[in-house]
């Protein structure tokens, strides 16, 4: 994925953040279950607007330290009020590559968290450099959905294909228990739990998620759809969505919180 077309979809999205109610509580919850000790070194990957970094550093207590990294300046400012504002010390924001982290020495972190960016991510890319940073036994936690959700996005990328587009779903590296398992093992982890759990979306209408995939980075293909095609996947699109949408559950989405420890010496955890 193009790195400057995330980084400029997610400048575009920063404001917006702080209605979405459920992205507190998501990041809450990759938190709580983290078990984080006072005093831990804990870098919050993809921080956005600094939601898992606040949680982390109320965990980590004024001995510890967090530091969020995200590719978009527009996340990190609004990152930065929500800081200023929760009179929190002990975070720090940088702008970085979550998949990359060149400012980071070897070992340097006890935990790694990030919540809900490997949609954006190359799990495998992410996970090498998040194992390099954590310390030896050092913890790696992330959410992710599961595969095949949300259903209005499983929708459009069937309507895609109607049109002759491939659309792969971005969750498919670890959206489930078995692929978080063999993603995080390949890294050099020892997979430790997934957590299920499911979040209540806030309900949109078929033109207002229309509009969020269309400008979504990862179904950038939809671009080379003539205005015609264009036209009719729209109308094809929120003509199914509209009566989906009238199902019970169908703005839930099931997630999963994965937990792992990075190998330490002798593959000792």
């Amino acid at each position: 994925m193009d790195h400057r077309r995330v980084e400029a979809y997610f400048d575009g999205r920063a404001n917006g953040y702080r209605h979405l109610k459920w992205h507190v509580g998501y990041a809450e919850r990759l938190v709580a279950l983290a078990g984080l000790a006072p005093g831990m070194r804990v870098l919050d990957a993809a921080t956005g607007t600094g939601l898992v970094a606040m949680a982390a550093a109320r965990a980590v207590g004024p001995s510890g330290q967090v530091v969020g990294v995200d590719i978009s300046a527009g996340m990190l400012q609004e990152a930065d009020r929500l800081l200023a504002a929760s009179g929190l010390v002990n975070v720090t924001y940088v702008k970085s590559d979550a998949t990359v982290l060149d400012e980071f020495d070897d070992e340097s972190f006890d935990a790694v968290l990030c919540c809900a960016g490997m949609l954006y991510l190359p799990a495998g890319t992410a996970l090498a450099a998040w194992h390099r940073v954590l310390k030896p036994s050092g913890l790696l936690g992330f959410s992710a959905m599961r595969a095949g959700f949300p259903l209005a996005a499983r929708m459009f990328r069937e309507c895609a294909a109607d049109f002759g587009l491939t659309l792969t779903d971005a969750m498919a590296e670890v959206g489930t228990e078995e692929a978080s398992r063999d993603a995080v093992n390949r890294a050099g982890f020892a997979f430790e739990r997934a957590v299920p759990g499911v979040i209540a979306l806030q309900p949109a209408s078929a033109l207002d998620l229309w509009r969020s995939y269309i400008a979504n980075p990862h179904y950038a293909g939809v671009t080379s759809l003539s205005s015609g095609d264009l036209a009719l996947f729209q109308a094809s699109y929120t003509a199914r969505l509209g009566e989906m949408l009238k199902e019970p559950g169908a703005f839930d989405l099931p997630v999963i919180y994965v937990y792992a420890r990075k190998l330490g010496v002798g593959g000792a955890v």
